[in-house]
């Protein structure tokens, strides 16, 4: 019997080879695609986590600092804020930094008890150090990881927090502020600003030791930098903005027999109002609701108002009846007057925003804000390592440490991430 075989096939067909291979691509690029995407995910975590550390750690500095702050009720200053380049304070006073806005680094200076203090005495043999309220300051400043401090590349933006030892708070800081006068007025200001001061310089080679050196002074590119702005006091990277908020309570009773003075607005003790820094620019005070203007109108220091609940307000320029231009150059200044532009000076029981002068020039106004400080609103804006990578690449293709604006708009727009702490302060009731 006669038996057919058929043949044996020797491999694939060409269109089993094309399906096979369509899938196999499939296979991959879904492969590709799934890792793609899980990388992604996993560099904007490690993104969030470093960032999310550099703000945790200026913020805990930040919340220890504000809720220990001494605010006593002596009729002195004891705490301060100074915009870069105020004409409102004596002295010298540096400039913004870089390409950062004034209203995004104030400078902060105020009195506290820091768990973290110095507590022994520099150098061998140590002994303690006696007392326990220390001057600090924070602000925002610009240093370079590799190079010299006055490199102009590589350029990283970072929160600065110096704190002077107790002792020579005591001997230089503390007797300014106590030895204040209404004819003399003192301030934070005064001790931080120009003038050298002693400290203790614990990473001063070959061995610690006390040091004079300023404080705070003009410059802010140097390869000797003021004591504020040297490396050993940087406590977090890639800052591009710390704003503030303080809110305070009305320290003036709801309603008084005069003379004695009553809160404008008749409110409750417990109402919360913010003081905010803005830019000159940005005075909506005069302006209607509809544009951005405040919900109140005053026509003058001692006028009435249209909303119950609307912030106090003062004359910055003498007698409330004299005109002030509007933003738009016409017209009275209306109010409220709830923020600052370049200085506000806080006290246990008010607040003097930037030349409002501690002594009355009328009887027909209120000589300052009467605000009691309960609490600070802290917001951080912290690049990512890919946005610092960026800046720091275009600032060495620019040889400034300074780019161009919308660059650097660009760059905090897509990498920033804004980090916000409430802060009670503790030691005036908040």
């Amino acid at each position: 019997m006669n038996t057919f075989l058929r043949p044996v096939r020797a491999g694939f067909t060409l269109l089993e080879v094309m399906i096979s291979t369509a899938i196999m691509v499939i296979i991959v690029l879904t492969v590709v695609t799934i890792a793609s995407d899980t990388l992604r995910v996993y560099d904007r975590a490690v993104a969030d986590l470093s960032t999310q550390s550099e703000a945790r750690g200026a913020l805990d500095a930040l919340e220890n600092d504000f809720s220990t702050a001494m605010l006593r009720a002596d009729g002195r200053c004891w705490m301060e804020v100074v915009v870069p380049g105020s004409t409102d304070v004596p002295g010298s006073v540096p400039g913004p930094v870089g390409n950062l806005q004034a209203g995004d680094h104030p400078m902060v200076m105020l009195f506290g008890t820091p768990a973290d203090r110095p507590r022994w005495t520099p150098g061998t043999p140590r002994s303690a150090l006696r007392g326990d309220v220390c001057a600090i300051s924070y602000r925002i400043g610009q240093r370079s990881p590799f190079d010299s401090p006055g490199d102009k590349i590589q350029q990283v933006y970072g929160v600065y927090r110096t704190i002077i030892d107790s002792e020579n708070t005591f001997v230089d800081a503390l007797p300014l502020i106590l030895g204040s006068t209404i004819d003399a007025p003192k301030s934070p200001w005064n001790y931080w600003n120009d003038a050298p001061r002693r400290f203790a310089n614990y990473s001063k080679t070959p061995t610690p030791d006390y040091e004079t050196r300023a404080l705070i002074n003009a410059s802010i590119v140097s390869a000797t930098p003021c004591w504020t702005m040297d490396e050993n006091n940087f406590i977090a990277s890639n800052v591009v903005a710390m704003n503030l908020v303080f809110w305070g309570s009305s320290s003036l009773p709801a309603t008084a027999t005069a003379p004695a003075l009553k809160d404008p607005c008749a409110r409750l003790p417990q109402t919360l109002r913010p003081v905010v820094l803005v830019g000159k620019s940005d005075d909506k005070s005069a302006m209607a609701a509809s544009k951005g203007g405040y919900l109140a109108i005053y026509n003058f220091a001692d006028g009435a108002t249209d909303v119950a609940t609307a912030p106090l307000r003062y004359a910055p320029n003498g007698a409330p009846t004299i005109p002030n231009p509007t933003p738009t150059g016409a017209g009275l200044k209306v109010q409220p007057y709830d923020y600052f532009s370049s200085r506000l000076r806080i006290y246990a029981d008010r607040m003097y925003p930037d030349n409002l002068p501690l002594k009355p020039t009328s009887s027909a106004w209120l000589p300052y804000l009467p605000y009691s400080l309960k609490a600070v609103e802290v917001s951080l804006t912290v690049l990512t390592p890919e946005g610092s990578k960026e800046l720091r690449g275009l600032q060495m293709t620019n040889d400034n440490q300074k780019i161009p604006e919308a660059d650097f708009k660009r760059i905090v727009y897509q990498h920033g991430r804004n980090y916000t702490r409430y802060i009670r302060v503790l030691s005036n009731g908040g």
